[in-house]
């Protein structure tokens, strides 16, 4: 299997951004609020997060900590936060590479937090993850 989505969301803003790139790669998404998926024949991982205080969900963290080392595996990340600068990109960067992953690509979402940023992930923003996803393919 080629490619593999998987990501954390706790109001579903991060699930949408996934849905979508995992429809225009022509994949599985995993939310991995909802079990541990099999990454094994992976070709290329991409994990996602919303940020939640500057920090990626708990559950991505410890999914990516448990997971084989992967020997020349590649990985792709996005995430959505409030924020312009989410400091949740390198935190799943860093987990990914401590995993033996090298990471290919990075995708940031503006997110919705109360009534910061209304309205995202809206359908530029959707559009964008799409372009995200189509480069990925490359």
């Amino acid at each position: 299997m080629p490619f593999m989505v998987v990501y954390f969301s706790r109001g579903g803003k991060t699930g949408k951004v996934a849905a979508v790139i995992a429809q225009e790669l022509g994949c599985e998404s995993a939310d991995l609020a909802k079990g541990q998926p099999d990454i094994s024949g992976v070709d290329l991982l991409v994990a996602g997060s919303g940020t939640y205080g500057g920090m990626p969900g708990q559950a991505l963290l410890e999914f990516l900590k448990g997971i084989p080392q992967a020997k020349g595996g590649r990985a792709a990340i996005f995430v959505t936060s409030a924020g312009p600068d989410p400091k949740s990109l390198p935190r799943i960067g860093a987990a990914l590479e401590e995993r033996g992953y090298s990471i290919v690509s990075t995708f940031h979402c503006r997110g919705q937090l109360m009534l910061a940023n209304r309205g995202h992930p809206d359908e530029k923003d959707l559009e964008n993850a799409r372009a995200f996803a189509r480069d990925l393919k490359k």
